[in-house]
């Protein structure tokens, strides 16, 4: 083979090679593209992974602090928000605790929540004074509070959900006195001092017992929530005015069972007016008897659902305002209607608790 032959031959295989390692040198790159920046950016994650963390980012935290579950109503209420969730709001997660009515342990689970962050907080406040402390709290921290069936003081409420308890007394005490005998001689015995539902209830018995000054205030003094004191406070009452009471009104249906009691030991049952509030079972029985003249419906489990709705939106940014529910007198007359309504609320409360 000559030099210049062999010269040729050098040239080809050189660019034999060249081509081999510029064709690896490309497929390895393309290799090597799942560790580019552009792929591990944020843009570039799956549709599924992305759907999942927006899901996740969307999800509501409510809480809903409540006085203590051994009050029936406070059973329908909470039955209302569980009922909603399940039918309205699945996604949503809710947490309830109970603050056995001790305002001290509702701020405690107050500020718990707080630190939690949680969207938004339904209260249902144990003391109207005490109660502000706690919401303020939360409104520092840009939390809404809903206020369910009691008031707070606090300025910071987002809205409330309840029924209006000025009405309620007012309601039930016209009704007592339209009643009630000529120049009828009046008690009433108070729930907590300081409750919200007991502030409330006890200005509507005085703005119609000022109405009516044919009427004499002969007494009142708190029961507390409790049949048993109150049993014992009207017995006391009975003793100490002979003959001197025609009427008692009650701000609870609770506190109602232990006036009953006193009355029909007293052999006084149809000649003392009595009256509670709540449509308790035990109660529309007496009324349907004749032994009470009246009681109050109150709507617990509309106020929980409603209750927990105005929160959600509220934890949405959404404007809400004021939700409330009217009363309804209860009698004789019309007693059938709310022993169904009654018997149809304590169903659903047995399925929580």
């Amino acid at each position: 083979m000559n030099k210049k032959m062999f010269r040729s031959c050098l040239s080809l295989i050189a660019l034999i090679g060249l081509f081999f390692v510029t064709a690896c040198s490309g497929s390895n790159s393309g290799g090597n593209a799942s560790n580019s920046p552009a792929a591990n950016s944020p843009s570039a994650a799956s549709p599924a992974s992305s759907a999942a963390s927006d899901s996740s980012q969307q999800q509501l935290h409510i809480a809903a602090l409540m006085q203590g579950n051994q009050s029936g109503f406070v059973q329908y209420m909470t039955s209302g928000m569980y009922e909603y969730q399940k039918a309205s709001a699945p996604d949503v997660k809710l947490d309830v605790v109970f603050a056995d009515d001790d305002p001290a342990k509702q701020q405690s689970q107050m500020e718990t929540f707080v630190s939690q962050k949680v969207d938004a907080i339904i209260l249902n406040p144990v003391d109207k004074v005490q109660s502000a402390a706690a919401v303020d709290i939360a409104a520092k921290a840009g939390i809404p509070v809903i206020t369910l069936n009691t008031k707070s003081d606090s300025q910071n409420v987002t809205a409330h959900v309840g029924s209006d308890d000025v009405e309620a007394g007012k309601m039930q005490m016209e009704q007592l006195l339209k009643d009630a005998p000529q120049n009828p001689r009046v008690a009433y015995v108070d729930a907590v001092l300081g409750h919200s539902a007991q502030v409330f209830r006890s200005q509507g018995y005085n703005e119609v017992l000022a109405a009516h000054p044919e009427a004499k205030l002969v007494v009142h003094d708190t029961a507390d929530w409790s049949g048993e004191k109150a049993l014992a406070l009207v017995e006391n009452w009975l003793q100490t005015y002979p003959n001197g009471i025609d009427v008692i009104a009650t701000e609870a249906d609770v506190i109602l069972t232990g006036v009953i009691t006193a009355v029909e030991n007293a052999g006084l049952a149809g000649k003392i007016l009595i009256a509670g509030m709540d449509c308790d079972m035990p109660v529309l029985e007496k009324i349907k008897a004749g032994v009470v003249d009246n009681s109050i419906w109150q709507d617990g489990v509309g106020q929980g659902s409603n209750a927990l709705r105005l929160a959600i939106e509220a934890a949405k940014g959404n404007k809400v305002s004021d939700f409330l529910i009217p009363y309804e007198l209860c009698t004789k007359d019309n007693v059938d209607k709310y022993i169904e309504l009654a018997k149809a609320r304590n169903e659903l409360a047995s399925k929580y608790f």
